[in-house]
């Protein structure tokens, strides 16, 4: 096995682990939402958020990172983002290239959101939730491809 299958084990490994802390996150969360009163919750609670909400951004963020390390394995022209999110589209590990990148603007405008808008932070955290089955989804098929292309799993 090459340094670069080396690489993408170590970030499918990462990704199971982070993929089993992002369920247990979902799953606190689902206990939690919705919520109608910003200003009642516990800390725990927003910790329960807070700690969601990084596990989901960087499932993501390391999700791409893999499929990065794929292409380049693939001999893909990765200088563009774009270029890897349709040879992923291509091997069906997305769905659509845009989903992903509307999955990513909500990524992005909830670690800026700074606002107290209760109906926003509401809004931002319920496309999270909803959200994440596709991101598992596109996990499964990363594991599913790289088990067939190269034989190899996480560690």
């Amino acid at each position: 096995m090459n340094d670069h299958l080396h690489l993408i084990v170590r970030h499918l490994t990462h990704l199971q682990r982070m993929s089993e802390y992002l369920a247990h996150s979902v799953q606190r969360c689902q206990q939690i939402l919705p919520i109608s009163n910003w200003r009642t919750l516990s800390l725990e609670q927003h910790e329960t958020l807070a700690a969601f909400r990084v596990r989901f951004s960087e499932f993501q963020e390391h999700l791409g990172k893999t499929m990065r390390a794929i292409a380049i394995e693939e001999e893909v022209k990765v200088e563009r983002f774009g270029s890897v999110l349709a040879f992923m589209e291509k091997l069906g590990v997305l769905e659509s290239v845009e989903r992903w990148k509307i999955i990513r603007e909500l990524r992005n405008a909830v670690n800026h959101e700074y606002e107290e808008d209760a109906d926003r932070l509401m809004q931002f955290f319920t496309e999270m939730i909803n959200a994440t089955p596709e991101l598992f989804a596109c996990h499964h098929k990363l594991l599913g491809f790289c088990r067939e292309a190269y034989g190899v799993k996480p560690e």
